[in-house]
C-alpha cells in the first residue's frame, strides 16, 4: 500500500546547515570585493590615460603629475589585489557553500549515496562533508567554525531530518519544487541577465571602437588636428572588453542556458518516469548539473 504524503513542506536556506549560510555570506562579500577592485583599477587606468592625453595639450606639468600618480595608484591596486586574493576566496567559499547545500539536499531527498537502504545516513553525511571541506581548505577556503561541536553531524538541521523522514512521494515533491524548480528559475534569470549585460557592453565597446576608428581616419586625412582622442577612446574600449572578461557575461549566458535546458528535461523525467529505485542516481545527476564545476566546464566552451 502506497504511503500517504505528509503535509507540504517548504525548505528554504534557513533550513540548511548553518555552515552554508556562513560560506554563502563570505562568498558574496569576497565576490563584491573582487569586482569592486577590478572596476576601480580599470577606472583609474582610464583616468590616467585621459590625464596623460590632456598633458599633451596644456602648458603645465600638473596633468602629467596627476597622470603619474594615477598610474602608480593603478599599480598599487594591482598589488593589493594579488595580496588580498579576493577572487580565490570568493570561488573557494562559493564552492564550499554549494558543497554543503548539495550534500544537504541529497541527504534530505535520499539522493546519491544517501539512499533509503543506508543504515547510518548521518554518519555518512558528516564524513562526506568534512572530506570535501578538507579538499577546499587547500585552495583557500577558510573554515569559520571555531567550535569542534559545530562540525559533522551538527550541521544536520531538524528540518533536514524531518524531510528525510517523509515518504518518497512527499520527498519527491519537496525536492522538485524547492530545489529543482528553484534552480531552474535561477539559471533562467541568470542567463537572461547575463545576455542583456553582454549585449549592453558589446554595444558600448563597439561604439567606442567605431569612434576611435573614425578619429583615426579623420586625423589621417587631416580633417582634425591637434589633440588626438584615438588613444583615450581605444583605452575605454579595451576597459569595456576587460570588464566583460571579468564578469564573463557571454560564456555564462551559454553555460546557464544549457544547464537550464538539461535541468528542465531531467525535471520532467523525475516528475513522471523515474521510479523510487532510480531516484538516488537521478538526484545525484541533478546535483551534478547545478554544481559550480559543471558550470565552469561549460563556460570554457562558451568563451
Amino acid at each position: 500500500m502506497a504511503a500517504t504524503p505528509g503535509p507540504s513542506t517548504t525548505v528554504s536556506d534557513r533550513d540548511l546547515p548553518p555552515l552554508f549560510r556562513l560560506c554563502d555570506e563570505q562568498a558574496l562579500a569576497h565576490q563584491g570585493e573582487s569586482f569592486r577592485v577590478v572596476r576601480t583599477q580599470l577606472v583609474v587606468l582610464l583616468l590616467a590615460t585621459g590625464t596623460a592625453s590632456l598633458a599633451e595639450r596644456v602648458d603645465s606639468h600638473i596633468p602629467s603629475t596627476v597622470a603619474a600618480v594615477l598610474y602608480a595608484l593603478t599599480i598599487g591596486i594591482g598589488v593589493r589585489v594579488s595580496r588580498r586574493r579576493a577572487r580565490v576566496h570568493w570561488q573557494a567559499h562559493r564552492a564550499a557553500a554549494e558543497v554543503v547545500k548539495s550534500l544537504a539536499w541529497q541527504y534530505m531527498a535520499h539522493g546519491g549515496p544517501f539512499h533509503s537502504r543506508l543504515a547510518h545516513p548521518d554518519a555518512l553525511f558528516a564524513q562526506r562533508l568534512e572530506e570535501r571541506l578538507s579538499e577546499l581548505r587547500k585552495v583557500g577556503w577558510e573554515d569559520v567554525r571555531e567550535d569542534p561541536a559545530d562540525m559533522g553531524v551538527a550541521q544536520i538541521t531538524p528540518a533536514m531530518r524531518a524531510v528525510r523522514a517523509k515518504p518518497f512521494a512527499a520527498r519527491r515533491e519537496i525536492y522538485l519544487r524547492d530545489r529543482v524548480l528553484e534552480q531552474l528559475i535561477w539559471y533562467g534569470n541568470s542567463a537572461g541577465q547575463a545576455h542583456e549585460a553582454s549585449a549592453r557592453w558589446s554595444g558600448l565597446t563597439a561604439a567606442l571602437t567605431s569612434l576611435a576608428l573614425l578619429a583615426a581616419v579623420l586625423r589621417a586625412f587631416g580633417v582634425i588636428d591637434g589633440w588626438d582622442p584615438t588613444g583615450l577612446l581605444s583605452a575605454a574600449a579595451a576597459a569595456g572588453v576587460a570588464w566583460q572578461e571579468v564578469r564573463r557575461h557571454r560564456p555564462l549566458t551559454y553555460a546557464h542556458k544549457l544547464v537550464e535546458q538539461d535541468l528542465d528535461t531531467l525535471r520532467i523525467a523525475m516528475s513522471t518516469t523515474v521510479t523510487e529505485e532510480a531516484w538516488p542516481d537521478t538526484v545525484a545527476e541533478a546535483e551534478r548539473l547545478v554544481s559550480p564545476q559543471h558550470t565552469d566546464w561549460l563556460v570554457r566552451f562558451g568563451s
